[in-house]
C-alpha cells in the first residue's frame, strides 16, 4: 500500500508526458506533415535508422514526434513485404522499363541483407516514389480530418486534461476490468463532451440509470458545487460507483429503481442509454413522472438508440449482446423512435431539440435536450 501514492505520481507523470508529445506541433497542417514524413520514411530502404532519422527530422522540422512514428508504421508486419516488393518491383520499371520476375513469396523467403544487395538502387526509387506519393495523400487526409474534427470540437468542448486528470485518480481505486472500460468509455463516448456544457449554472442533477457513476466524477470536476444524485439499479455497478466517488460528498449514489424512485425537484435530470430498457408505454409514464418533477427552468437530457437513424441494425444487436451477457441490466431492448419520443415531450409543454449523439459505430445514438418552461 506503500507504493501506491508513488504509483500514481508515476502514472500522473506519464500522462503528462503522453500529453506533451500529443500536443506538441499539433495543428492539423504540421500533423498532416509530420504522418506524411513517417511514411516516407517508412517505405524507404533505411530499415533500423527510419525511426531514428524520422525523430531527428521532427526536431529540426519542430513536427509531431507522435505523427511521424504512426507514419512509418506503413512499413511494419505484416505489411513489410508488400511495400518491398512493391518498391523494388517499381523501382526496377522506372530505371529498366519492365518489371521483374519476383514474387511476394520469394521476398518473404529471401533475407532482407539479400534483398538489400540485389535490388538496393530498385528499392530506393520505389520506395521513395511510393512514399512520397502516399505521403502526400495520407499527410493531406490526416490534416484534412483533424481540421473536420477540431471543428467539431468547437461546437463541442472536449473533457479537459484537469477533468480527466480527476477521472483517473478515480479509476485508480475500481478493479483492471471496471478501470480500463471507463478510461476508454470517457475518450470514446460523446456524449460527455455533448452534456456537460448543459449542466452549466445547475443546482441539482439527478442522474438515472447512472451505471458506475462517470458522470457524477465528470460532472463533479467541472462544476464543483453542483450536487448530484446517482440511481443506479445494478448493484455490482452501484458498488463500483461509490467506490469511484468516494470522499466526493457533492454526489451521492443510491440502489433502486430509476423509474420509480422518489425524484425530488431537480433542476437537471439525465437518463443516458437507460430507457430502452423497459416497454414503450413505461418509458412514457417514465418521462412524465421526471417532467412533472423537473424544477421550473430545469432541463431533461436523454442519450438513446434511434431506430430511425443509420447503422440502427447493428447498434441494436450491440445492445441485446450487452444485456444477454449482463453488463447492461433490462427486460430487454425496447426502441422507440426519437421523432416520436421528442413529440411526446413537446406535447407534455417542453421545448425540444434533438441533435447526433454517436459516431462510427454508434451513429444510431441520438441527444434529446428537453427545457422546462
Amino acid at each position: 500500500m506503500k507504493d501506491r501514492p508513488k504509483a500514481k505520481g508515476l502514472a500522473a507523470k506519464l500522462r503528462r508526458g503522453w500529453r506533451t508529445l500529443k500536443n506538441e506541433q499539433s495543428s492539423p497542417t504540421r500533423l498532416g506533415v509530420a504522418v506524411g514524413l513517417g511514411v516516407l520514411l517508412g517505405c524507404s530502404p533505411l530499415y533500423g535508422f527510419q525511426m531514428v532519422l524520422g525523430l531527428a527530422l521532427a526536431q529540426v522540422f519542430k513536427l509531431n514526434k507522435l505523427g511521424v512514428i504512426a507514419g512509418a508504421q506503413i512499413s511494419t508486419p505484416p505489411f513489410t513485404p508488400l511495400v518491398v516488393i512493391a518498391s523494388i518491383q517499381l523501382g526496377h520499371f522506372l530505371i529498366h522499363g519492365r518489371w521483374l520476375d519476383l514474387t511476394l513469396q520469394m521476398v518473404k523467403d529471401t533475407p532482407g541483407k539479400e534483398l538489400m544487395t540485389n535490388f538496393f538502387v530498385s528499392f530506393a526509387v520505389g520506395g521513395m516514389t511510393i512514399g512520397l506519393t502516399l505521403g502526400l495523400a495520407i499527410g493531406a487526409l490526416t490534416a484534412r480530418v483533424l481540421r473536420q474534427r477540431r471543428l467539431e470540437d468547437l461546437k463541442q468542448p472536449p473533457i479537459t486534461d484537469g477533468e480527466m486528470d480527476e477521472l483517473y485518480e478515480a479509476l485508480g481505486r475500481l478493479p483492471r476490468q471496471f478501470r480500463h472500460y471507463g478510461a476508454w468509455k470517457v475518450r470514446l463516448d460523446p456524449i460527455y463532451p455533448l452534456a456537460l456544457p448543459l449542466l452549466a449554472y445547475r443546482t441539482q442533477l439527478l442522474d438515472l440509470g447512472a451505471g458506475m457513476g462517470l458522470l457524477g466524477v465528470l460532472s463533479h470536476a467541472r462544476f464543483p458545487a453542483l450536487k448530484v444524485r446517482c440511481v443506479e439499479w445494478d448493484v455490482e455497478k452501484v458498488t463500483i460507483a461509490r467506490r469511484l466517488l468516494e470522499g466526493v460528498s457533492e454526489v451521492t449514489v443510491e440502489q433502486g429503481d430509476a423509474r420509480t424512485v422518489a425524484l425530488g425537484s431537480p433542476d437537471a435530470i439525465c437518463l443516458f442509454d437507460v430507457l430502452h430498457y423497459s416497454p414503450i408505454e413505461e418509458q412514457r409514464a417514465w418521462l412524465t413522472r421526471c417532467v412533472t418533477a423537473l424544477a421550473p427552468g430545469g432541463i431533461l437530457v436523454i442519450r438513446e438508440l434511434d431506430p430511425e437513424r443509420g447503422r440502427w441494425g447493428l447498434a441494436e444487436q450491440i445492445e441485446r449482446n450487452a444485456v444477454k451477457r449482463g453488463w447492461n441490466r433490462g427486460g430487454g431492448v425496447h426502441p422507440w423512435p426519437i421523432s416520436q419520443l421528442a413529440q411526446a415531450l413537446r406535447d407534455l409543454g417542453l421545448t425540444v431539440e434533438v441533435q447526433p449523439a454517436g459516431r462510427g459505430l454508434f451513429s444510431a445514438n441520438a441527444l434529446v435536450i428537453a427545457r422546462k418552461a
